[in-house]
């Protein structure tokens, strides 16, 4: 898929240069203050459940669905792995204070709006696209502007001295990203044609996230580290 990588390294470069990345690649900054977003994450970790649910799929039969089913199976555990360091950053354990109705509603808020989108359009992508290739192509879509994110925040992370200790934002998530491998996957030039505009697509509506994140997150920096 020469082309369909083509597409997604320049958009890749464009969210590298978003005001969400910048931020939180600014040395300037003192780290803990460029973490102050990560609870903006909420709706977006959990719902990436259903994301997968949806890559995933039925009934693809080996071996052309595995190729749709990589990014599930590789991605299962990150939603619990961020909950976990959301209760060991400061920021995360004042949003997970009672009363715990506040912390419930946080995420249905307007001002989270884009984060309930990405969620939604992934869904419906790979629901109404339903070949393994088009569905593999909203999961390379996805993990490549996660990895826009990712990369600043592990330095951010080291800076603190917090990568052995958290899982989603620290080592554990670090080395399943460098274990990682894409499976190949044959498309006929019309999937390829649609792959393309469902990178976009997903690429919009996550640019839209990052501008939310960006929004929201919280001023301050942690009252102590993650014992």
């Amino acid at each position: 898929m020469p082309y369909l990588d083509h597409v997604i390294r320049v958009r890749q470069a464009a969210l590298r240069r978003s005001a969400l990345c910048s931020f939180m690649a600014d040395d300037a900054i003192p780290p803990p203050r460029r973490l102050g977003f990560i609870p903006a994450m909420i709706f977006f970790m959990v719902g990436f459940k259903d994301i997968l649910a949806a890559l995933r799929g039925r009934g693809d039969a080996p071996p052309a669905g595995h190729g749709a089913r990589w990014h599930a199976d590789d991605d299962a555990w990150h939603w619990r792995w961020y909950l976990l360091d959301l209760a060991a950053i400061d920021h995360g354990r004042r949003q997970l204070e009672p009363p715990a109705a506040g912390t419930a509603e946080e995420p249905w808020a307007p001002m989270h709006h884009a984060s309930r989108e990405v969620v939604e359009q992934a869904v419906f992508l790979a629901r109404t696209y339903r070949t393994p290739f088009q569905r593999m192509a909203v999961g390379d879509a996805l993990a490549a502007t996660l990895a826009c994110f990712n990369d600043p925040i592990y330095r951010m992370v080291s800076e603190l001295g917090l990568g052995k200790r958290l899982h989603y934002f620290g080592r554990v998530e670090a080395q399943a990203e460098g274990e990682a491998r894409r499976p190949g996957l044959a498309s006929s030039a019309a999937e390829a044609e649609t792959a393309v505009l469902l990178v976009n697509e997903v690429f919009d509506a996550v640019e839209g996230m990052f501008d939310c994140w960006m929004r929201v997150r919280v001023a301050g920096a942690p009252r102590q580290a993650p014992a």
